[in-house]
């Protein structure tokens, strides 16, 4: 179980910083900047982390219910032959 205040101060640094990282990643896109290393060296593996982290998280979520379901079936299944 998390502490609900980190879960608030997550919930809160990490669109910031999210933004922060992409409006500077847009920028040195659109004025051909080069981008120094130790930015791109954190910003990268900073985005691809969380967005990553939310999509597994998100497809274990579905997984887990679609298994529930499907086992479901199979009981409402098994508990109709057994009717029969």
């Amino acid at each position: 179980m998390e502490n609900p205040v980190v879960q608030i101060i997550r919930a809160i640094a990490r669109p910031a910083i999210s933004i922060i990282f992409a409006a500077v990643i847009a920028q040195i896109v659109i004025e051909g900047i080069t981008a120094p290393e130790w930015f791109l060296a954190l910003a990268i593996p900073t985005i691809v982390w969380w967005f990553g982290e939310r999509a597994i998280t998100h497809v274990k979520a579905n997984s887990a219910s679609n298994l529930e379901a499907l086992i479901n079936k199979i009981a409402a299944t098994i508990q109709e032959k057994k009717a029969e």
